[in-house]
């Protein structure tokens, strides 16, 4: 990608100094002052972008030395953490799970239990019609 930009800043610029030959309307000194500014000043660009390009490597390698460095940590941590939320969490649950297990065998039984009243029920109030 960088090797690509630049090939385009070279284009770019030694396209930009024959447009400038052809088109120039001054004087060949002054014509000549311009294409060595122009050179000049692409040579500072590209410098720069350099210096940008090497100061970004650089970030990025210590970006990527720190990162190693505190992932292992903060992974530990995490797993840590989680360890002790299952044990916290586990005795809990089955806490939980036998409420919901007593809970069914009460609706079980009160079910039952209505179901009988409603039968009986119906076989008192009968009607005998003639």
């Amino acid at each position: 990608m960088i090797k690509n930009f630049m090939k385009g800043l070279l284009f770019g610029s030694l396209t930009g100094a024959a447009a400038g030959l052809l088109l120039a309307p001054d004087s060949g000194k002054k014509t000549r002052e311009k294409i060595i500014s122009e050179i000049d000043e692409t040579t500072d660009l590209t410098m720069n972008v350099n210096e940008s390009l090497g100061r970004f490597k650089e970030a990025l390698i210590v970006t990527k030395e720190t990162a190693a460095e505190l992932l292992p940590v903060f992974q530990s941590g995490i797993e840590k953490d989680i360890e002790d939320f299952k044990f916290q969490a586990e005795p809990r649950i089955a806490k939980i799970q036998e409420q919901i297990n007593q809970l069914t065998e009460e609706l079980e039984q009160v079910s039952n239990e209505f179901s009988g009243e409603q039968q009986k029920g119906r076989q008192r109030f009968h009607l005998n019609r003639p």
